[in-house]
């Protein structure tokens, strides 16, 4: 069962969500009927998600069949051992994690420009201190690689947001996570105490 507390519907943080990540999982029927997920690099840009590859395969013959799509971007932020919260069950071990779901269609991009605009969004994305020349679709250096190169861009019909750090979780047991991610101060434990005094309401009651 989904947990309503985990829901997203502030559409700037899932869009701040998708600007801060660069690969995710494109989920599709393949061209021989099967379910197919693959990993991929992505930029979310201009109010859509691109991506590229080769213009064969059989990423490109599945969604030419049938271009209808999910695509899934998720980071674990950090595990909870159930001893945080309850020193005898297990039960409450558990992943603190963001994650949003995007469906909708995918079309195959043949405007020059706006491969070369998806494609220099995604540099600027992953190689932020640039080091290349501008991808222009008027370079003569580009143009062939723009031509040869498949990009492809999801529109979006629906889109949800999953969130959870705590929210369903009493506040004492909340300060007993907060307290053992502080003693235990792995990578990423400070970023994930930040979101749970962001996230999880406050229960001045500490029950």
């Amino acid at each position: 069962m989904r947990r309503k507390e985990f829901e997203v519907e502030n559409r700037e943080e899932i869009e701040a969500f998708l600007r801060e990540k660069h690969d995710g999982v494109l989920t599709f029927r393949g061209s021989d009927g099967w379910p197919k997920a693959v990993p991929l690099n992505f930029v979310y840009h201009a109010d859509a998600i691109y991506f590229h590859g080769s213009k064969a395969g059989e990423k490109m013959r599945g969604l030419a069949d049938d271009p209808r799509a999910e695509f899934v971007v998720y980071e674990a932020h950090a595990f909870i051992p159930s001893y945080f919260s309850d020193p005898v069950r297990a039960c409450p071990a558990t992943v603190f994690f963001r994650s949003v779901r995007i469906r909708g269609t995918v079309s195959q991009v043949e405007d020059l420009q706006e491969k070369a605009g998806a494609l220099g969004a995604l540099m600027a994305a992953m190689q932020p201190e640039g080091g290349h020349a501008p991808i222009d679709a008027a370079d003569p250096r580009y143009v062939p690689e723009l031509k040869g190169v498949g990009v492809l861009r999801l529109d979006s019909e629906s889109v949800s947001g999953k969130f959870k750090f705590g929210q369903n979780m009493s506040g004492k047991k909340r300060e007993g996570v907060l307290a053992g991610l502080e003693n235990r101060n792995w990578p990423g434990d400070p970023e994930t105490m930040a979101w749970i005094r962001a996230k999880a309401p406050h229960d001045s009651a500490g029950r």
